[in-house]
């Protein structure tokens, strides 16, 4: 296969990995994909997929490529939460949850970083379309405040969250929001009511 040809197929991807050129072309070597990647046609990515070199990579396209490279999985915690304006830096890598093993991989463009968590907490995010049709699945921020909370459990008292530094403005509706109470519920955790409990005197003070 030419690459342009191969460009003009792989371009409607968001990261491809070899299953997928062989789905149009079974008789492909992978000594090809070496080949042009030495050649900077295409950069490689973790989990053994591929983009074209020419493609532009912002954060949301970081985003469809950590919602690729480890499925299932959704953007939460840190990276959620600078989507939202709760955490006034910008956030190095992506951070998501996945109910399969946490892991982290290195790339270009920072990070990847997964969570773990029970297949039972895979809830509360929605789908962002961009151009192109592209998608990526982003929690909720009800959501992504609580996963955090979770998976953070030393994050126990007001002066924890003082360090934090959270933006208290968007997080103070959260107080009388159903889904947030609906997702605090499914959770099941007196801990972590606990800690949500003082997430609202950090927010009031």
């Amino acid at each position: 296969m030419k690459f342009r040809e191969f460009e003009n197929q792989m371009k409607r991807l968001p990261a491809f990995n070899l299953n997928d050129v062989r789905k149009l072309d079974p008789g492909f070597h992978r000594q090809q994909l070496s080949y042009w990647l030495a050649k900077d046609l295409i950069k490689s990515l973790p989990g053994g997929y591929y983009i074209l070199a020419n493609q532009t990579v912002d954060e949301q396209y970081l985003f469809i490529l950590a919602n690729t490279i480890y499925q299932p999985s959704y953007i939460s915690l840190e990276s959620a939460l600078a989507y939202y304006g709760v955490i006034p830096e910008s956030v190095l890598g992506v951070t998501s949850v996945s109910s399969r093993k946490t892991i982290q991989y290195q790339s270009t463009w920072g990070q990847f970083r997964y969570r773990s968590v029970k297949p039972v907490f895979m809830f509360g995010y929605i789908v962002v379309e961009v151009e192109q049709k592209r998608k990526y699945k982003i929690a909720r921020l009800e959501k992504a405040v609580l996963d955090y909370l979770y998976l953070n459990p030393g994050i126990d008292s007001v002066a924890d969250f003082e360090g934090l530094r959270w933006n208290r403005t968007p997080l103070r509706p959260l107080g009388d929001n159903p889904f947030f109470c609906k997702y605090l519920t499914i959770f099941a955790s007196e801990a972590l009511e606990n800690r949500i409990r003082h997430l609202w005197e950090y927010v009031h003070a």
